[in-house]
């Protein structure tokens, strides 16, 4: 019998788009990073599975990776897989779940249970207004492999429901494929909305915005539309987070659809179930672009702190060393996205504006950020082309390991520390509140301060140039 569940990936990210063919699975392959290289990343097509609206499932090998067509971007829809631990006939096994492992547990398709509940609350979160919510659920047992719409709907018992009744905000469709002889795991696939804006009944084209008609749908007297915040109100940090922001902080009413949730795989007869968070996010503008600081960063970093601080994770330098290097490919890939002149003038009247609410000197806090270089001719985008190449030659570990050798201070002169809780006091220049010249300069957080690194790359840098400096020969 079946004795657990999971579901593999545990978490997915599924990326809008109006293109009725799905991308094609893709890898990063190797790129270009030698002092002299071309700094490119190169991006390969891998095997990828096809789905027909039958369940029929199908594997090719991708010939190339094609992000956007005649029709517009082509969304990224994750499959979620079945994997458990059986004893069958005094055999323990562990893998992906199969209709041959169903059958001599004595299961069937039919007797799987899939739930999947995804909701948009964005509207929600700033009104606090139950009838604010967007939410869609859709239960499907293990033989239907027709695709089903997540059709989204506000609770039709608040005062003023955002959707109103007779009306649905789709929020993607979900389809379990039918397992066969080359695939025979039992699957789900979660394939995200189009990318629309939705608006109410009635807009007022003055507002600067105008769906598509048969996109307004929503009801003009819901708490969302109209609604007013204030610029100081967290729910909205970073601001001009919804249209109309930019007009009086007054909500225009207008809403898209991307969505998060979660994917139930059930054997009610073994009473078991397994859960997986689905995302659907707007498409990847810069697909060979990877974050320095990704949601694993996150993830490791509150898992594993601690490994960089035992002597034997240091003392493994090929380890440390792929850790630090991958890191800083990042950061390369990071800043050929990055218009930094556009940031770092951001930044300075973020500083000024800052300065003044607190009583201290404007003129100080915009010195803390870059000068604006010279004009040179034919470029003009001189902090942006100035960072690229500097950050060229950092991937070339040989290269930034000279440095830290010639300074042994350069990580935590040059590299931002992770902000820790502030205690009591006055806000000085020095707080972590004000952007600098570090890195990564120019950039915002999530929490709307000057963005960091994770605990844990920060510790690993200063651990690994410390490590360099033990091996370097004494006033070398």
């Amino acid at each position: 019998m079946i004795e657990r569940l999971w579901i593999q990936p545990p978490l997915a990210f599924a990326r809008l788009g109006p293109s009725p063919v799905p991308c094609d699975n893709y890898r990063y392959g190797p790129s270009d990073l030698t002092p002299r290289g071309t700094g490119k990343t190169t991006v390969l097509p891998d095997l990828t599975l096809d789905l027909d609206e039958d369940g029929g499932l199908s594997e090719r090998p991708s010939q190339r990776v094609q992000f956007k067509d005649d029709i517009g971007w082509r969304p990224v829809c994750p499959y979620f897989e079945v994997h458990g631990e059986w004893t069958i006939d005094g055999e323990s096994g562990t893998g992906p779940v199969t209709e041959q492992v169903l059958t001599r547990s004595g299961l069937r398709l039919e007797d799987v249970r899939w739930e999947v509940s995804v909701a948009n609350l964005k509207a929600h979160h700033i009104t606090q207004q139950a009838g604010d919510r967007i939410e869609a659920r859709v239960d499907l047992t293990g033989d239907d492999h027709r695709r089903h719409v997540l059709e989204g709907r506000s609770p039709q018992d608040a005062q003023q429901p955002l959707v109103p009744a007779g009306e649905i905000l789709p929020l993607g469709s979900v389809q379990l494929p039918a397992p066969n002889a080359e695939l025979p795991e039992l699957r789900l696939r979660f394939t995200p909305a189009v990318g629309a804006v939705y608006g109410p009944r009635g807009l007022d084209p003055d507002t600067g915005y105008e769906p598509p008609a048969e996109c307004l749908i929503l009801n003009p007297d819901a708490a969302w539309c109209g609604f007013r915040v204030g610029s100081a109100d967290i729910r909205t940090a970073p601001g001009l987070l919804f249209a109309g922001a930019e007009n009086g902080w007054r909500s225009v009413g207008l809403v898209d659809d991307v969505c998060d949730g979660t994917v139930t795989v059930a054997l009610p007869a073994a009473g078991l179930t397994a859960t997986a968070r689905i995302v659907a996010a707007p498409p990847r503008f810069s697909p060979d672009r990877r974050p320095f600081v990704s949601l694993a960063d996150g993830l490791a970093d509150r898992v594993q702190r601690a490994d960089v601080h035992r002597p034997d994770y240091v003392e493994d330098e090929k380890q440390t060393a792929q850790e630090v290097r991958d890191l800083f490919e990042r950061v390369l890939e990071t800043m050929g996205a990055v218009n930094v002149d556009v940031q770092n003038e951001r930044s300075t009247a973020e500083n000024a504006y800052l300065a003044r609410l607190l009583n201290l000197a404007p003129a100080d806090a915009r010195a803390l950020t870059f000068d604006p270089p010279e004009p040179l001719l034919g470029l003009l985008l001189g902090l942006t082309e100035r960072g690229r190449r500097r950050h060229r030659r950092f991937p070339a570990l040989e290269v930034l390991e000279d440095m830290i050798r010639e300074d042994p201070d350069l990580i935590r002169e040059q590299v931002r520390a992770p902000a820790r809780s502030g205690g009591s006091g006055s806000v000085t220049l020095d707080s972590p509140r004000f952007y600098t010249r570090q890195m990564p300069s120019n950039m915002r957080g999530s929490d709307a301060y000057p963005m960091h690194l994770t605990r844990r790359q920060y510790d690993l840098l200063v651990r690994w140039a410390e490590k360099l400096r033990e091996d370097t020969e004494p006033e070398s």
